[in-house]
């Protein structure tokens, strides 16, 4: 299947003509936006996929589709079957998956696609970062510490077992729902609570729980920055974990270069 896309800016308006079918692939604040955003341009006709992990999720301005596609051939099934004229990769920086699988469906369907991602975060003067280049090494590096430390972890829920299995440290994960499968592990707090939250936030989770050391991947953006201002601010080392390599698409880092992206597709 070959895509034509018109081109389209604001202020066109034509009734003759079938609306673009925009996939976004979704799960974070900038396909939201983003959602938000093209919600205004009748000329689009927008649908935003989402995992759907979490089950009290904000809502979308657009269509909403959720769960998985099924790998590869189940997402070029779903492009074809929907007829879909665009696909905007929006998801998390570390959802390395489907990214992959939204490259390889979009080259073979001949979809323009582009990757919208958030900058990654910097170090600053004063951080205190141990950088790795993945999850595995994260645990290494914690395994391979002498001293019993208490370590804030905020990976996410798929990564709590590989981390607590590492008996030696004590683990404190805050996230907005409990774990699919219960944990058993003594060497864990779990702290249910949904952000955004602020650099005091951050320093007060950090002095009560006795924080040695944070874990975070560097997903970049203001949504979950506080805690790297809070470590920055009270010399706590950080773990800093880092993205996986994108696929050989186009990026753009904000919703203002997307829109124009979109306006420039002929």
């Amino acid at each position: 299947m070959t895509s034509t896309v018109a081109k389209k800016t604001a202020g066109q308006s034509n009734q003759n003509k079938a609306q673009t079918r925009i996939l976004i692939l979704g799960g974070t604040t900038e396909a939201n936006q983003l959602a938000d955003q093209l919600s205004s341009y009748p000329t689009y006709h927008v649908t935003t996929s989402r995992a759907g992990v979490t089950t009290n999720r904000k809502k979308v301005s657009s269509n909403e589709r959720l769960g998985g596609f099924g790998g590869i051939e189940g997402l070029i099934e779903y492009l074809e079957t929907n007829t879909i004229d665009i696909v905007i990769d929006a998801t998390h920086p570390f959802a390395s998956t489907i990214t992959n699988h939204a490259w390889i469906a979009c080259q073979k369907l001949e979809i323009p696609h582009l990757i919208l991602q958030r900058p990654a975060w910097k170090k600053e003067e004063n951080d205190t970062w141990i950088d790795v280049p993945d999850m595995q090494s994260a645990q290494d590096h914690l395994q391979s510490l002498g001293n019993s430390l208490t370590v804030f972890l905020t990976t996410g829920q798929k990564e709590l077992s590989g981390f607590t299995a590492l008996k030696k440290h004590n683990f404190v994960a805050r996230m907005i729902e409990p774990p699919a499968t219960e944990t058993e592990a003594s060497n864990l707090k779990i702290i249910l609570q949904r952000g955004p939250f602020s650099v005091h936030d951050e320093i007060q989770l950090i002095k009560e729980d006795k924080i040695d050391l944070i874990v975070s991947k560097n997903s970049g953006g203001s949504a979950t920055s506080a805690k790297i201002t809070a470590a920055r601010k009270l010399n706590i080392p950080v773990l800093m974990i880092a993205r996986p390599s994108l696929s050989p698409a186009q990026v753009k880092t904000t919703i203002e270069d997307c829109l124009e992206w979109l306006g420039n597709l002929s």
